[in-house]
């Protein structure tokens, strides 16, 4: 395929649609909940097997935080979802959605490094507190500089954070994943501007 041949289009319409983009096609939400629910189900069996001591309360939490990142992981990629947050505010999006769109308050409103730290790292406020702190950190740095910087930039910010969650700051066991995927999530997949490529 030649550039020539590549549709990017800004433009869209519809009930505003936080979790895909608005105008997402079947295909675009199909390839999130499969990937979602794919790895969900993989961290399930994991945990399962690994006879995590946790109550049934942790493990709903554990599966819903689960698909929450790893779909996410996902659905910021989509370039219905770049084209949605990356566009200006329209008439009809008000309320939440004007303010998730704001991708400092998007990037705020994942505290699931607090949430783990307390509830499946008995109370690990280190661990909750540092990673939630360097995550707003990484969305100052990433949304402060120059759009050529963004992609490597966040490439830079997540391998960093890979490597201080597997050799400095232990994970909480059964969430040594949480920390790579979330960056992926939000430095990369949110922050980053791109171009959406549509069919």
């Amino acid at each position: 395929m030649t550039t020539k041949n590549i549709l990017i289009d800004w433009k869209y319409s519809g009930t505003p649609d936080g979790f895909f983009g608005t105008g997402s096609t079947t295909m675009e939400q199909g390839i999130v909940w499969l990937f979602g629910c794919a790895g969900a189900m993989l961290l399930g069996w994991v945990w399962w097997t690994n006879s995590i001591s946790w109550t049934w309360w942790q493990y709903a939490i554990a599966a819903l935080i689960a698909l929450d990142v790893l779909g996410g992981v996902v659905a910021n990629s989509l370039n219905s979802c770049k084209r949605f947050y990356h566009s200006p505010l329209q008439s009809e999006e008000t309320g939440f959605t004007a303010f998730a769109k704001n991708h400092f308050m998007f990037t705020a409103l994942h505290i699931h490094p607090v949430l783990i730290g307390l509830l499946f790292g008995n109370f690990n406020w280190t661990y909750g507190l540092f990673w939630y702190a360097i995550l707003l950190l990484s969305a100052v740095v990433i949304l402060r500089i120059p759009l050529y910087l963004q992609r490597p930039a966040s490439m830079g910010i997540i391998m960093l954070a890979a490597l201080f969650n597997f050799y400095i700051i232990p994970p909480v066991s059964g969430f040594e994943w949480l920390v790579p995927a979330l960056f992926l999530k939000i430095v990369y997949g949110h922050l980053v501007h791109e171009e959406p490529y549509r069919p």
